[in-house]
């Protein structure tokens, strides 16, 4: 484990020595060899990580996480990551939004691939303002950042790519009856688990960049009273997969459907929603602002737009909010 060379690096290197370590531990003088200082040094980073709300025991062996810890550590996820979105990964234990601080890494030009994620967030948010809650460490918090070299009415198909990354990164842990509910709620047995919210910069030929933010209910649900669809959390249908596994599945598999979208366009992309669409022959209401339009839902067109059967014909939609599902 190479030595790093500023203070956050070197709390990063114990938490994952710490989590590699799991119930074994790891001895001070292990860690202060690695990091290249001296064991009081180690004792201080290891204070330093309690105050961010880690549990380290110790004891004459060294220290070790006390209890089962959900970590998400960085330098653990990165070297099994696919181009382009391999990070790198900047974790934080609380933050007002990722979205909003991978939004301001954007545009001080951060690389494409960059991850902002957090155990806590203080002001997350959903799409048209929403608040996005969950209990410290109970969800998987995180934004990715894309530059796709694309123009923008070209770029609609991307909150298709994040949900169906997303739902194969679910899938693949054993998590079934996924669905993905327009535009960008994700659903497991017909309860919402997670949301995706997506921001962009652009001029009127190119995008500059996207972040995708996706908030992942875990461990718990928070409680809602105006939802369109039940909340639910991943622990509702057994044990949930460790956050950190969850980031790296759905990071492989968004590279994946990424790389298929720049490379061919968007029928793989189709093809692979169209199985998971939760609207698909469905009576729906659509909101519009000041306008509800009602129309049976016919998937997605290759811009992402959703598809209406009107009584004035089909009718296909950049955005809009399911108000209600009909039948």
């Amino acid at each position: 484990m190479p030595a790093g060379d500023s203070n956050a690096e070197r709390l990063e290197l114990v938490r994952a020595a710490l989590a590699a370590a799991g119930a074994d531990g790891v001895s001070g003088p292990e860690l202060a060899r690695a990091l290249g200082c001296s064991r009081a040094a180690v004792h201080r980073h290891v204070d330093a990580l309690r105050r961010q709300g880690l549990t380290v025991g110790a004891d004459g062996r060294g220290y070790r996480l006390a209890g089962a810890q959900d970590l998400v550590v960085p330098a653990l996820i990165v070297p099994d990551l696919e181009p382009p979105l391999a990070g790198p990964i900047l974790w934080r234990p609380s933050t007002g939004s990722t979205n909003d601080d991978l939004v301001a890494l954007a545009r001080e030009g951060a690389s494409e691939g960059t991850v902002v994620g957090a155990d806590h967030q203080r002001a997350g948010r959903g799409r048209r303002g929403r608040s996005w809650e969950a209990a410290p460490g109970e969800a998987l918090l995180v934004s990715v950042l894309l530059r796709p070299p694309v123009a923008p009415v070209d770029a609609g198909p991307l909150t298709i790519a994040v949900a169906v990354a997303l739902a194969d990164a679910l899938q693949a842990l054993g998590v079934g009856s996924v669905a993905v509910a327009w535009p960008n709620d994700v659903l497991v047995g017909g309860r919402k688990v997670a949301g995706i919210l997506l921001e962009l910069a652009a001029d009127q030929e190119r995008v500059g960049w996207v972040v995708a933010g996706v908030g992942v209910n875990v461990r718990s649900a928070p409680r809602l009273t105006d939802a369109r669809w039940p909340p639910a959390s991943l622990a509702d249908s057994g044990a949930p997969p460790a956050r950190a596994e969850l980031l790296a599945g759905f990071l492989r598999a968004l590279s994946r459907r990424y790389r298929g979208w720049l490379a061919a366009g968007p029928g793989e992309l189709l093809r692979a929603f169209a199985p998971l669409d939760a609207l698909a022959g469905r009576r729906v209401e659509l909101g519009l602002g000041g306008e509800t339009v009602a129309g049976d839902a016919a998937g997605v067109d290759e811009l992402g737009r959703l598809r209406l059967v009107t009584r004035e014909g089909e009718r296909s939609f950049a955005s809009g909010e399911v108000a209600r599902v009909l039948a």
